[in-house]
């Protein structure tokens, strides 16, 4: 196998990405009927006849039809992304091959993605459609993960209706989601520290069940900022199907950082202190600046402002203590892991997506080693800060 192993020896590894990639009907099969009819497209609708023969391969390897590609795709589990594409990696669309996949790569704890079944609902004007999607969109994502363990089933709810919200999340858990993913931007005029929501943060802090932030959760660029007058032009592939654009990496934490700073200001962080939130897909670069800059307007602008003065931590105390965050394999973890210290960083691998890279344990060894990484450092990046933000 064309894995690099050397971090991996003798130490437990947890993945906080992955991704299943849902295929045409996938997210149909646990809707009901009005949600069925009243899904929207999506951000890349699935009937793309590009897609749909590619599916169709994928399907016929299943099958046992093509052996070498199912050799080939077991050999180079991440290196994948050269060849083929994510839409039919190994264990990308069936749960028996993505147990087999974490035998491979050597990984205790998968956190497993939706990849693009929330934007069929999300934005959906009938609120019938995004708590009736965002029941079926998790109802899949536990039976993906329903035979093995190991893989941990991440679900959504919509903060559209507070009270509806509570009846889903509550419906999440019982199913046996691991963690939340919320949209981050601002919601009907609501701040997302806004105290409708606390009685969905004391159910989670209750149930061990984290609050998830994931690319996609707020706005990036927009469609304004995409038109320059030129036109844009991308080499043709099926990997060039974009949900992420170059413009947008930036920027992807610009509305993370609004959330946590209302989260922290706001005091919900303070009053729900077991309440653990997970950064991921989002990078690590930009924290030691949001850190610092949050720590800088509550101690020079906290006289003026009653609810910053009672707080009992500095604002990026509350991120060491209740923050994790996963760095992209392409950024320098070492010196984000020197600017925020051990607790916070955690392995991610992106699988099977593209952005994950074709040899994430390698960069990532790479990059902590440079910066002389002890084994306890080592050991919360690999698996300390997942187990802790999953309370395992």
């Amino acid at each position: 196998m064309t894995l690099n192993v050397s971090h991996r020896e003798g130490r437990v590894v947890h993945d906080a990405d992955s991704h299943i990639i849902e295929y045409p009907g996938w997210l149909e099969s646990y809707a009901s009927e009005y949600v069925k009819d009243n899904l929207d497209p999506g951000l890349i609708p699935l009937d793309m006849p590009e897609l749909v023969a590619v599916y169709d391969r994928a399907r016929d390897r299943l099958k046992g039809n093509d052996p070498e590609t199912t050799a080939a795709l077991e050999e180079n589990l991440f290196g994948h992304k050269e060849k083929y594409s994510q839409w039919t990696a190994y264990g990308a669309i069936d749960k028996a091959e993505r147990s087999k996949s974490l035998d491979i790569a050597g990984i205790s704890k998968q956190l497993v993605f939706p990849s693009i079944g929330m934007s069929r609902f999300s934005r959906s004007k009938d609120q019938k459609v995004v708590y009736g999607g965002s029941e079926a969109l998790n109802r899949g994502m536990v039976d993906f993960c329903a035979d093995d363990d190991r893989l941990m089933p991440v679900g959504y709810v919509s903060l559209r209706d507070p009270e509806q919200a509570k009846t889903s999340l509550k419906h999440a858990i019982e199913i046996g989601i691991k963690t939340i993913w919320f949209h981050s931007d601002a919601v009907e005029g609501r701040a997302p520290s806004h105290v409708a929501y606390d009685p969905l943060w004391a159910m989670m802090e209750e149930a061990g069940i984290p609050i998830t932030l994931h690319i996609g959760s707020g706005a990036n660029m927009t469609d304004d900022y995409m038109n320059t007058g030129v036109e844009r032009v991308l080499t043709p592939s099926l990997s060039n199907i974009e949900t992420t654009k170059p413009k947008d990496v930036p920027v992807l934490h610009h509305s993370i950082e609004r959330w946590l700073t209302c989260m922290i200001y706001d005091g919900v962080l303070e009053r729900f202190p077991k309440l653990k939130v997970g950064l991921i897909e989002l990078g690590s670069n930009w924290l030691p600046a949001a850190m610092y800059n949050l720590d800088m307007g509550a101690r020079e602008l906290g006289a003026r402002d009653v609810a910053l003065q009672k707080l009992s931590l500095k604002p990026s105390e509350y991120i060491q203590r209740q923050v994790r965050a996963t760095p992209f394999h392409m950024e320098d973890t070492g010196w984000a892991l020197r600017n925020v210290g051990k607790d916070i960083l955690m392995f991610n691998t992106d699988y099977p997506h593209p952005e994950g890279g074709s040899d994430p344990f390698g960069d990532f060894e790479r990059s902590l080693e440079a910066v002389d990484a002890t084994e306890e450092e080592l050991d919360h990046f690999y698996s300390k800060n997942f187990e802790d933000y999953l309370g395992l």
